[in-house]
């Protein structure tokens, strides 16, 4: 199947003029690889609204990312802008992961007759040895080609901003085992990002 981007999907799934709006902006926090599909979207996304944090995200795609063939199939990096500093642990990343993923899939599958089974977003999230750093392992349906079900592999680095009052969090996503080359990719766009 080709490539659909968030955009269209979101687009498809009825949100604003207001929210493709926001889509467009140019990134502030993820500011490359270039051939990295770009998106920006509100925080939280039309797919998720019981996500409880408000602010921004953005997402870089790598090339083959809706390519279920391609090493690069499903693996990117999402940076998000929180407002405010509310503690954010294991718990919280957990609920935020199997929230957003239940929404995203359930939401794309729709306009396929596709009904994931909402048990499945049962995110596992462990912090590791140092302060703001998590490994995950989140189970995804992918609504976007066949519906199988695919286990990401994610990084999270939460870094608070206290003197912007805001809080970003960057995630990257992959189902490949975090040795893969995909990953050096991945970490290269989460060294270089920049603060909100």
């Amino acid at each position: 199947m080709k490539h659909f981007g968030l955009l269209l999907i979101l687009a498809s799934a009825g949100l604003t003029s207001s929210h493709a709006q926001h889509a467009q902006l140019a990134p502030t926090m993820l500011l490359g690889p270039a051939d990295w599909r770009f998106e920006r979207l509100p925080m939280p996304p039309g797919f998720a609204r019981d996500i409880p944090w408000t602010g921004y995200e953005e997402a870089r795609f790598s090339p083959g990312m809706f390519n279920n063939k391609a090493a690069t199939h499903f693996s990117y990096a999402l940076s998000i802008c929180i407002d405010g500093t509310p503690e954010i642990g294991a718990k919280e990343l957990k609920d935020f992961l199997d929230k957003y993923f239940k929404g995203l899939s359930t939401m794309v599958g729709r306009g396929k007759g596709m009904r994931p089974d909402p048990t499945v977003f049962n995110a596992e999230v462990k912090p590791r040895d140092k302060a703001g750093l998590f490994s995950a392992k989140a189970p995804y349906i992918d609504t976007f080609t066949d519906g199988r079900q695919l286990t990401l592999n994610l990084e999270i680095d939460v870094r608070p901003q206290p003197a912007m009052k805001k809080t970003q969090i960057i995630l990257l996503l992959s189902p490949q085992a975090t040795d893969a080359e995909i990953w050096k990719q991945l970490r290269e766009v989460r060294d270089t990002a920049h603060a909100p």
